[in-house]
C-alpha cells in the first residue's frame, strides 16, 4: 500500500500497543471492563481521525494538514515526540497553511522549505506528504533528537533565522496532535480507575524485566505502600533529609526519594535534577502510566510526580502519585501539567 492510499483511509491506526491483557492501577475489576473493546479487545490502538475539525485557534484545514504530518510520521515509525516537533515547526513556518506563494527568497509549503537549498522541486514542496517525509528524514539524522528541546531539534532541521520561535508553538502542537489521535486505550471515560497496558516500560522491577506486566504493577504496588506506611496507617510525612534516621526503608521522604523508591532505584534516592537527567523528555500525547512529570529545579524548588494515567479522554487531568510538604504521600487527580501555574514537563525514565 502506498502512503497516499494509506492516508486516504478514513480511520487509520497510528500507534499499536501490544495485544495483551490489561492491568489496573488499583485492584478493581470494574476498571478493566471499563476499558471496553478498544483497549481490551485485542488491538489496543490509538486511531487517527482524518477530519478532526477545528482545534482552538486552528481551523479544520490547518488541523487536517497537521493530521497528515502525524500520519506520515506514524507510517515512517517516528515516535510521537517527532510528530509534535514536526507540527510545531509547520505551525511556526506556515501556520499550517500549505501555500504555493513564494516568501522569504523561495520558501514555500507547510515547512517553508526552499528548492534552492535542495529540499525538492516547487511542485514537491507543496505536497504535504512529501515535505513531511523530508522533515522526518532530516530530523532522524539529528543526534539524540528525541531528548533535545523542541526548538533545538527543529532548528537543526530548518536552520531558521529565528530559531527561538519554534518553542512558542510546542503547547499548541501537543494539543493538536492529541486532537487528531483518538481511541487511546489509556484514556477512559467516567472517572474510573485507569487502565495500564502491560506494554508500558517500567524503569525498574523486582524481576529485572523492565517491560513486563510484573514490572509495571510492581512500580505502582511500591508507590501505594507509602499511602498507609506511617505508624497508625497514615501517609508518610514529607521530609527532605539524607540522615539515616530520617529515611524510610532506606529512602528519603521527599518527592524524588519517593519516586526513586517506587521505580526501584537505589536509596536514598535521586534528586529531581538527576531523575530528569536520566530520563528522556517526551510529548504530552506520549504519556503512559509509569512515566514522570518533572520540574527539575534546584534548592527544593523542583518536584516530580509518578504519572498513573489520564482521568478521561480530554487529557486535561491525570492521576498521580506524589510526595508533598502538604500531606505527605498522595494519590490524586492533578490538572495537567500541575496545580496553578507551576511548570511540569513529561519525561520517560531510561532503563538502567
Amino acid at each position: 500500500m502506498t502512503i497516499k492510499t494509506w492516508l486516504a483511509v478514513a480511520t487509520v491506526v497510528v500507534a499499536a500497543l501490544c495485544a495483551l491483557p490489561l492491568l489496573t492501577v488499583v485492584a478493581d475489576t470494574t476498571a478493566a471492563s471499563a476499558c471496553g473493546p478498544t483497549a481490551a479487545g485485542g488491538s489496543g490502538r490509538v486511531v487517527l481521525r482524518e477530519h478532526p475539525g477545528p482545534v482552538g485557534k486552528w481551523t479544520s484545514s490547518q488541523v487536517d494538514n497537521a493530521a497528515t504530518i502525524v500520519a506520515v510520521g506514524r507510517h515512517e515509525q517516528i515516535p510521537p515526540r517527532g510528530w509534535v516537533i514536526a507540527v510545531a515547526t509547520a505551525m511556526t513556518e506556515s501556520r499550517l497553511i500549505n501555500t504555493s506563494e513564494v516568501t522569504d527568497h523561495d520558501s514555500i509549503g507547510l515547512f517553508q522549505q526552499r528548492p534552492s537549498q535542495g529540499w525538492g522541486t516547487p511542485e514537491q514542496l507543496v505536497d504535504p506528504v512529501y515535505v513531511s517525509n523530508k522533515f522526518y528524514t532530516v530530523l532522524q539524522k539529528v543526534k539524540g533528537w528525541p531528548t533535545l528541546p523542541l526548538t533545538e531539534a527543529a532548528q537543526t532541521v530548518q536552520r531558521s533565522a529565528f530559531p527561538d520561535r519554534y518553542a512558542d508553538y510546542e503547547a499548541d502542537a501537543e494539543t493538536v496532535v492529541t486532537a487528531v489521535t483518538s481511541g487511546d486505550a489509556l484514556a477512559i471515560s467516567g472517572g474510573r480507575d485507569q487502565c495500564v497496558s502491560v506494554c508500558t516500560a517500567a524503569t525498574s522491577s523486582s524481576d529485572g524485566d523492565r517491560s513486563s506486566c510484573v514490572g509495571v504493577s510492581t512500580v505502582f504496588d511500591r508507590a501505594k505502600t507509602w499511602l498507609t506506611a506511617w505508624p497508625g496507617g497514615g501517609p508518610v510525612p514529607y521530609l527532605s533529609s539524607n540522615v539515616p534516621g530520617d529515611l524510610l526503608h532506606g529512602y528519603r521522604r521527599d518527592c524524588s526519594g519517593y519516586v526513586s523508591m517506587a521505580l526501584g532505584l537505589s536509596g536514598p534516592g535521586l534528586t529531581t535534577v538527576d531523575l530528569a537527567e536520566q530520563s528522556a523528555r517526551i510529548a504530552k500525547a506520549e504519556l503512559r502510566p509509569g512515566d514522570l512529570m518533572i520540574n527539575p529545579d534546584t534548592d527544593l524548588r523542583g518536584h516530580v510526580v509518578l504519572f498513573a494515567g489520564w482521568v478521561d479522554a480530554s487529557m486535561n487531568r491525570y492521576y498521580g502519585y506524589e510526595q508533598t510538604g502538604s500531606g505527605g504521600t498522595h494519590y490524586r487527580s492533578i490538572p495537567y501539567p500541575y496545580f496553578g501555574t507551576y511548570p511540569m514537563t513529561p519525561y520517560r525514565a531510561r532503563p538502567s
